[in-house]
């Protein structure tokens, strides 16, 4: 009898048919299961990217209304524009306002609105060069005449008020995207107030060009990043919209994305279709590029939120860490009397630090500030710079209203010891405002604007002090006034 045999051949075929459509449907469900979690995890990287770019933007604006009041209100700008001095107006609106708030365009208007000094790039040009833009910028001088801006410069000349309205919008100029800035020139002793509706108004523009897009990419290690007045992006980019006060869109930031996820599958996909025989090496592969790209974009993505909520010259926390630490500790502070305490810094004669050595100097002096006040804290507390020469401290676990009281007293102490600043020493105070909560502030808006009115009349008292927040405390002017007369007398000696 003949005995029956199964040819390798035909087995083979049997075998590898099932064997193959496991490894098909395998690589089929593998590959579909890379690239929906890539492509979320690209979603997620722009999602995120484009919240901090926002951010960050959004910072950009508040540093033009933080500019316009840090030289809109100043005695000295009055007497100035009184007496037909064009040339201080060049020096510390033009080549200040220029190189140290980048403001690319500034005008003083008299009264009247005619023009009385024009700048651009830091260069004083004939004041008749504001006619040539006073068609494109009278829009956003009328909104200061408006009532309510009349009413809040009225209420800043009686002493109700801690600053005078700034108008900043975004628009067009030119054609080409910028931030615009109308204030009052306004004196910061109120004894040079003018009438009603007599202020010299002073405009800048800060142009939204590729230095700042360059700034931005460096920051947040973006490419290809421009400013644009077309809604309509490339194919390979992101557009996000920047909306003026009326909450229309009027410029828009462009960035191709970092696409991490896309970016490993370009690099795999040939990988995958070498065969079924090296799947196994394949995803082996793949987990590790895939282990190795989450590890990069966490770094990147840690690196970025640092940025976004640290200040690069101090590297303290910023605006947005303060207020994100602030509602964290309102959210967890146990609800006795009192349990957090806020203090607010300003730094007396910082200017005079500026004017006298240079914005270096000025920049070397905020980053000693700044260490002198860590050495001091505690863990628990937490120090940010809020900007220019603005700090704020948030004390946590408080007894008493001593606890910040005794803080205060060692801020100032480390702060009055001289700087030394390359070949130059520096001496300057710091005044401090003083609200705790919850005994006396119940959110964290009313704290920080009781601190930041207990911080104005500690400066309005004598400055180099603090004041605890003090419902309708009365203000002394005389000890401020007289600091200002000595500081300026040393100015014009050149010991300023």
């Amino acid at each position: 009898m003949a005995k029956t045999t199964t040819s390798l051949p035909s087995f083979s075929r049997v075998v590898a048919a099932p064997v193959f459509l496991i490894f098909a449907v395998t690589l089929a469900l593998v590959a579909g299961f890379v690239h929906l979690s890539l492509k979320q995890s690209d979603a997620g990287a722009l999602e995120h990217q484009s919240a901090l770019l926002q951010l960050a933007l959004d910072n950009r604006i508040h540093q033009a209304t933080r500019g316009q009041l840090d030289l809109s209100v100043w005695d000295e700008s009055l007497l100035a524009h009184a007496g037909g001095d064009t040339d201080w107006f060049g020096e510390h609106f033009g080549a200040d306002g220029y190189s140290y708030y980048a403001q690319h365009q500034v005008y003083i208007l008299n009264p009247d609105l005619t023009p009385f000094f024009a700048m651009q790039n830091g260069g004083a040009i004939p004041a008749s060069g504001f006619e040539t833009m006073r068609s494109q910028l009278m829009p956003f001088i009328e909104r200061i005449f408006a009532v309510d801006n009349q009413a809040g410069i009225a209420a800043y000349k009686a002493d109700n008020r801690n600053n005078p309205p700034v108008i900043t919008d975004i628009a067009l100029v030119d054609g080409r995207p910028a931030i615009i800035s109308v204030s009052p020139l306004v004196s910061d002793s109120l004894d040079l107030n003018a009438d009603p509706g007599m202020d010299p108004i002073y405009i800048s523009v800060t142009m939204l060009d590729a230095t700042v897009a360059k700034e931005l990419t460096d920051q947040y290690l973006l490419h290809g990043a421009r400013f644009d007045t077309d809604a309509t992006a490339k194919a390979s980019e992101v557009a996000l919209a920047l909306n003026n006060a009326a909450g229309e869109p009027t410029v828009w930031f462009k960035w191709l994305p970092d696409r991490p996820g896309e970016r490993l599958l370009n690099d795999t996909l040939p990988a995958l279709g070498l065969g079924f025989i090296v799947l196994v090496a394949i995803v082996a592969l793949l987990l590790r590029n895939l282990h190795k790209v989450g590890r990069q974009l966490y770094a990147e993505r840690t690196d970025a939120q640092h940025r976004a909520l640290h200040d690069p010259l101090t590297g303290l926390g910023n605006r947005a860490l303060f207020r994100e630490q602030l509602d964290q500790t309102f959210h967890n502070m146990p609800r006795s009397v009192p349990s957090i305490a806020m203090l607010a810094l300003d730094l007396d004669r910082f200017k005079q630090v500026n004017d006298a050595f240079g914005h270096e100097a000025g920049d070397e002096l905020l980053r000693q500030v700044s260490a002198r006040i860590t050495a001091i804290l505690r863990p628990t507390d937490t120090l940010v710079r809020l900007g220019g020469d603005e700090f704020a401290i948030i004390q946590t676990a408080i007894a008493d209203k001593s606890d910040p009281a005794a803080l205060a007293n060692r801020v100032i102490s480390a702060i009055r010891s001289p700087f030394h600043l390359g070949d130059n020493i520096a001496e300057v105070g710091v005044s401090i405002g003083i609200e705790t909560a919850p005994d006396n502030a119940l959110t964290p808006d009313e704290l920080v604007s009781r601190a930041d009115d207990a911080l104005y009349r500690a400066k309005a008292g004598g400055r180099n002090r603090y004041c605890f927040y003090t419902q309708n405390a009365p203000v002394d002017k005389t000890n401020a006034a007289l600091e200002r007369r000595v500081q300026q007398a040393m100015h014009h000696r050149g010991a300023a």
